[in-house]
């Protein structure tokens, strides 16, 4: 059995796992994370192992342990990327990380300006911090969701000073797709630019308004509606 809860709270998985399900995962859920969550259950049924009770921080953990490995090198094609920060002195250092990655940054200083750059200019990629003024990060994230009834999608990746497994789920509940740990590293925005600069190339040709999908094949962020 697999759960659905639109906020996930401290303690929820040793609780459900006990109630007999295999699986707890938070609102929103994507078509691929969904797709991955199936894969693992029916996995660990034919393997005839019991397993921990999955989650959607677990299976994104999954998910970016593969295509790390599929993806070894720094794209070659310039991306677009929105840095959401407040902090001038982070948002000097991530913008030099972020250019020596090969990527065009603008910089938005907090989650309202974010909400509007988004909607004026295709970004490829959007790091948003979670803490900022006016507007905060998870806010803003559920904002430019929104919007996105009208526009194409946009990875959004979480630049968090917390990691512990309940504030990951936030950042997922709010409809962010990855998130990174400040202070944040060139290996973790290098990661995150291969783990997600596939899908820009995926998407571009698609809108927005595709309700069904056929055929699809799970564990790759490309698959994202």
């Amino acid at each position: 059995m697999v759960m659905f809860t639109s906020a996930a709270k401290k303690g929820d998985a040793k609780r459900f796992k006990k109630a007999g399900f295999t699986a707890l995962l938070t609102k929103p859920i994507r078509p691929s994370l969904f797709m991955d969550t199936l894969v693992t259950v029916w996995a660990a049924k034919v393997q005839k192992h019991s397993t921990e009770l999955i989650t959607s921080h677990s299976v994104i953990e999954s998910r970016a342990a593969r295509t790390d490995v599929k993806k070894p090198t720094t794209p070659t094609k310039s991306l677009r990327v929105l840095l959401a920060e407040d902090n001038i002195i982070n948002q000097r250092v991530a913008v030099k990380m972020l250019q020596k990655l090969n990527c065009r940054v603008d910089v938005a200083a907090n989650g309202k300006e974010a909400v509007e750059m988004v909607a004026k200019f295709p970004y490829d990629l959007l790091f948003m911090d979670c803490q900022m003024p006016e507007m905060n990060g998870y806010e803003a994230t559920s904002e430019i969701r929104l919007q996105e009834k009208e526009t194409q999608y946009i990875p959004i990746i979480a630049i968090t000073a917390n990691a512990m497994q309940g504030d990951r789920e936030k950042c997922l509940e709010a409809g962010m797709d990855d998130y990174i740990s400040k202070p944040v590293k060139t290996k973790d925005l290098e990661k995150a630019l291969q783990r997600w600069a596939r899908f820009k190339d995926r998407s571009s040709n698609r809108t927005q308004k595709v309700t069904v999908v056929k055929t699809m094949t799970a564990t790759d962020p490309e698959n994202l509606d």
